[in-house]
């Protein structure tokens, strides 16, 4: 009896002993926060981190002073000689965090043998190394010659990876007096440029028509990318194409075999010859979408040609188009949704110990 009240005294001094070590671990953390340019080399300057927490520079290297970053990547490194911290390789923020305003990486500074921890945020600030870029540098527009006046076609949007002022910001056409160029803001914001008819055509006065579309951010110098557009003047076409529904949406697993097809989306047109035959083409993707699905622009049936990973992304959303040989159209959504499968094992990730 006498030995079993020891041993609960015991547990009880051990977990004292242990709160007292926490807490005295949580009071130690502090917290840093320095702004760097993307693209930096590696080994270049962050910030100095044993003068900015008043630091000895010997207690950094006998203490086990070191750097750590949540996941496989380890973006940043600390100079135990110096006490600064630099980078450990060349930082993309548009590979690290996409279109997010604001680039944040942390990561810790563990001063092992003092038993302190130090919370570091990077800012990961954005500059002006990608210029608006066309998917299509090259695009046929075919128009019947009794098109309406005002009658609008959708252009492909230009992509810029870049965030803020360097940015896509805007959009210009020249070439032609039979066109002018309408700038729609999407619900996301999103300019989308749309070619106007402004002067009626005729054929017989000018069976083509050529074009430039540029897009330019606002960086300083700005950077551009270029789109030809060149309009071929047919014969009337008087039905477009109409698509059997105006939002297609599919829930697939995430362990779908490569080479399946999600879904089929369909348009119709009841005209005869070219100007009823329908060709299916995507307007509007993201650059993860375009990497995992592939659109027939004949059957217009989506399949899968990478796979797909519920822990990456859990939707995709696509917007298809169908145009038929006198280049009327139709626009319709397409959304995709993944669902999770037991694919992943739990992770245990071990920063430090105390001897």
């Amino acid at each position: 009896m006498c030995a079993a009240r020891e041993g609960r005294c015991g547990r009880r001094q051990r977990a004292l002993l242990c709160c007292v070590l926490v807490a005295a671990w949580e009071a130690a953390r502090g917290q840093l926060r320095y702004s760097v340019p993307e693209e930096l080399p590696k080994g270049s300057f962050v910030g100095d981190v044993a003068k900015d927490l008043a630091l000895e520079l010997a207690a950094l290297g006998a203490r086990g002073a070191r750097v750590v970053s949540p996941g496989r990547a380890q973006y940043f490194a600390l100079h135990a000689s110096s006490g600064r911290l630099v980078t450990a390789e060349r930082i993309d923020r548009e590979q690290l965090c996409e279109k997010e305003p604001q680039c944040i990486v942390r990561c810790e500074l563990i001063v092992e043998g003092e038993m302190k921890v130090y919370v570091i945020e990077v800012e990961i600030t954005d500059i002006n190394d990608n210029a608006p870029r066309f998917r299509e540098e090259e695009v046929e527009l075919r128009m019947g010659e009794m098109i309406a006046l005002g009658s609008r076609f959708p252009l492909h949007i230009a992509h810029d990876p870049d965030v803020g002022v360097n940015s896509l910001q805007s959009y210009a056409l020249s070439g032609d007096e039979h066109f002018s160029l309408s700038v729609q803001a999407g619900a996301d914001g999103e300019k989308r440029p749309e070619l106007v008819l402004a002067k009626a055509l005729d054929r017989e006065e000018a069976a083509f028509h050529e074009l430039l579309l540029k897009a330019s951010d606002g960086g300083d110098p700005a950077r551009t990318g270029t789109a030809r557009i060149h309009v071929a003047v047919l014969d009337a076409n008087d039905n477009a194409p109409a698509f059997s529904q105006a939002l297609y949406a599919v829930r697939v697993p995430e362990d779908v075999p490569v080479g399946s097809t999600l879904l089929t989306v369909t348009a119709t047109d009841p005209d005869d010859g070219t100007n009823g035959d329908v060709k299916y083409t995507v307007n509007k993707i993201s650059d993860k979408a375009l990497k995992l699905f592939h659109l027939d622009p004949k059957t217009g049936a989506i399949s899968l040609v990478k796979n797909l990973d519920f822990e990456e992304a859990q939707s995709y959303e696509l917007e298809v188009q169908a145009r038929d040989g006198g280049e009327l159209f139709d626009t319709a959504k397409v959304s995709i949704s993944v669902t999770d499968v037991n694919d992943n094992a739990p992770e245990i990730s071990v920063r430090s110990a105390l001897s």
